[in-house]
């Protein structure tokens, strides 16, 4: 037996589906709702409630897909996690003596930060390579911890608000 859907797949997907109502001539009608559905994962459904887990996960990437949305976050980071991820970097820092490495996650956010400033990877580069650096007194700059992270993120931050283009992400 297949698990069945979760309440937070049944949330996502109802709302998602409404975002797509919104940006598309797609109908709102609960028939035509079940339609859509029953088309994508070519069996008849009388209700979302009847939808499996792994019914619910393929429609609710197509949602995602067609309307451009990225996924929520899937982890959480615990109250500790979370503390030091927004310290290290900082001036007296309780983990200075602890480096932590960074991940890809930091990275992503770093990446979309570069693309929404409009630079490509050799002009990034060279800014971390500048006198302008957050990581100073380096031969070759490189992101290896969080605090190198951190300072990244937050320089990167600063200009694209200066240059109006900062706004809050979730992902």
């Amino acid at each position: 037996m297949e698990k069945p859907i979760s309440k937070a797949q049944l949330q996502r997907l109802q709302v998602l589906y409404s975002q797509l109502c919104r940006h598309t001539d797609q109908a709102t009608a609960r028939e035509e709702r079940l339609h859509w559905a029953s088309s994508l994962i070519e069996r008849p459904i009388a209700s979302f409630r009847d939808l499996t887990a792994n019914d619910a996960r393929h429609l609710i990437d197509s949602l995602q897909g067609q309307l451009g949305v990225k996924a929520p976050p899937k982890r959480r980071l615990n109250r500790d996690a979370a503390h030091r991820a927004g310290v290290d970097g900082r001036r007296n820092s309780p983990y200075a003596q602890q480096p932590q490495m960074v991940s890809a996650e930091d990275l992503a956010v770093i990446d979309d930060y570069i693309s929404r400033l409009g630079w490509d990877r050799s002009r990034f580069d060279a800014w971390l390579q500048s006198p302008r650096t957050p990581l100073p007194n380096r031969a070759r700059p490189v992101i290896a911890t969080l605090a190198d992270a951190n300072r990244v993120r937050w320089a990167l931050k600063r200009m694209l608000q200066r240059a109006g283009l900062w706004e809050e992400r979730l992902a």
